[in-house]
């Protein structure tokens, strides 16, 4: 494939950052689920996908050289111009022709696969500056990382729709895409409970128990508690926390249960996981959603079993995921008695809207605060139509 000049192709990617992205709601994904087609999803992503990534790309520029001199954070930006560039090569007429319908959908399938290991090699990079400057962090980096990682969700998400609708992958029975119109709150939680008893038993011989209990607004009751989402996404955040409870648990030599209360309310639904686990001295507080902050010792990345912690990614990725969707985690320690940490979502598909990040004067201005204003798009229920 003959490259675009290189002046020509900044010009490109500049001019593309100058359109917002437009953010969706569940509500629109599970309707499209139902009702749209592949030419309507091709119209809204060979649009979409340049834009977000465009922005994306515009905010790696923005990194302190030292970082971007890492050959592992080149590698992350290389890539996205690589894929920029690829998706660059369709146009709305395609809309009309099955032959480029379908080898747009085989593009996003190869993109797909060449992004799987984005968070991982973007780590590698920050950790080896984090290695050669101590504690001498620069504070911008934080605030870059939660707009690229919520970037790089939300383009994943809105491919693999695509991929589950009209592509090889396999679309789960009930589900309208990737979304559950019904997903059972309580399973989700039994199921991540069980990964992270497994792994605190590898890793300790021993785990405590695990207690998980439902509240809803028709009363207290066992299960029963559904709503409209991504299941995996709900998984990666209950498992993070309840593996960070059952560690606190034992290293304190604990002998309470972890309690997991699932609280249905009106306008969220509450995930509340609770350990005595000696809490966490205020002092540290403000660190806990810092990349690359554990109070764990650094992991054998050799291992073939997962890691119970270390790489100081977890939690802030985990509010990440809440946050895409109009949701977020908060934590809550008292040092000597144990820690709180609630994962809300919204209760209403209308309302569980993307949060995306926008490049544009406002942020690299903000670029060393990291405040969520005026710099994000939010979709909500008065969202126009995207496929139409």
């Amino acid at each position: 494939m003959r490259l675009t000049p290189v002046r020509c192709f900044t010009s490109l990617v500049d001019k593309t950052a100058r359109y917002h992205p437009t953010p969706i709601t569940v509500a629109q994904l599970t309707e499209f689920g139902k009702t749209g087609d592949v030419s309507k999803s091709y119209e809204y992503l060979h649009k979409e996908l340049p834009i977000r990534i465009s922005h994306m790309v515009k905010e790696l520029q923005m990194l302190p050289e030292a970082l971007l001199q890492q050959h592992s954070v080149r590698q992350v930006k290389d890539m996205y111009l690589k894929t920029f560039e690829e998706l660059s090569e369709f146009h709305p007429e395609g809309r009309n022709d099955e032959q480029i319908l379908s080898r747009f959908t085989r593009k996003l399938a190869e993109i797909k696969r060449r992004h799987q290991n984005v968070v991982e090699t973007m780590a590698e990079g920050i950790l080896s500056l984090k290695r050669n400057t101590g504690d001498r962090f620069d504070p911008s980096i934080n605030y870059f990382l939660d707009r690229f990682y919520t970037s790089r969700i939300a383009i994943r998400v809105i491919m693999s729709n695509h991929l589950v609708l009209f592509g090889p992958e396999e679309q789960a029975p009930g589900h309208y895409g990737i979304i559950d119109p019904s997903l059972d709150v309580h399973d989700i939680v039994d199921e991540a409970a069980s990964g992270a008893r497994y792994l605190c038993t590898h890793h300790y011989g021993s785990c405590p128990d695990i207690e998980i209990s439902t509240i809803s607004k028709k009363g207290n009751r066992e299960g029963g508690v559904t709503v409209v989402y991504i299941a995996s996404h709900l998984h990666h955040m209950v498992f993070e926390l309840v593996k960070n409870a059952l560690r606190a648990t034992v290293e304190a030599e604990g002998t309470h249960p972890v309690k997991v209360i699932i609280v249905e309310g009106e306008k969220d639904i509450s995930i509340m996981v609770q350990d005595r686990g000696s809490g966490i001295p205020m002092r540290l507080h403000d660190h806990l959603f810092d990349y690359h902050y554990s109070t764990a010792p650094e992991p054998d990345v050799q291992s073939r079993i997962p890691p119970l912690a270390g790489f100081g990614y977890g939690l802030p990725l985990s509010r990440l995921y809440a946050r895409y969707l109009n949701g977020n985690i908060r934590l809550m320690s008292a040092e000597g008695y144990g820690t709180s940490a609630v994962v809300y979502l919204q209760t209403l598909s209308e309302e569980a809207g993307e949060v995306l990040p926008l490049f544009n004067k406002t942020s690299q201005a903000k670029y060393q605060i990291g405040q969520m204003v005026q710099d994000w798009n939010v979709a909500g229920p008065t969202s126009r139509p995207i496929w139409s």
